[in-house]
């Protein structure tokens, strides 16, 4: 296993299908219902299997914040972390 990178997912693939319910049931699970959350999690033959799961923004670097701007209309995590605490 490697990981390169970030690659967005269409909403309507069978993957997404599986992958946010399952993102939302772990995040419920945790008991974190505000702010930002990094998750990971790797498709497997079985289905989704979880890697890591945090209270806080994607990446240090923020070098993904332009991708992310240009996916959501112009909202990262950070963006809408302040902005719902504000």
């Amino acid at each position: 296993f490697v990981y390169f990178g970030t690659v967005p997912v269409d909403l309507q693939s069978p993957e997404a299908k599986l992958l946010i319910p399952y993102t939302r049931a772990v995040l419920d699970a945790l008991g974190l219902k505000n702010g930002a959350s990094h998750g990971e999690v790797m498709m497997t033959p079985n289905g989704p299997c979880l890697v890591e799961m945090n209270c806080r923004a994607h990446g240090g670097d923020g070098n993904w914040r332009p991708l992310c701007r240009g996916l959501t209309g112009g909202y990262s995590q950070v963006e809408a972390t302040v902005d719902a605490y504000l």
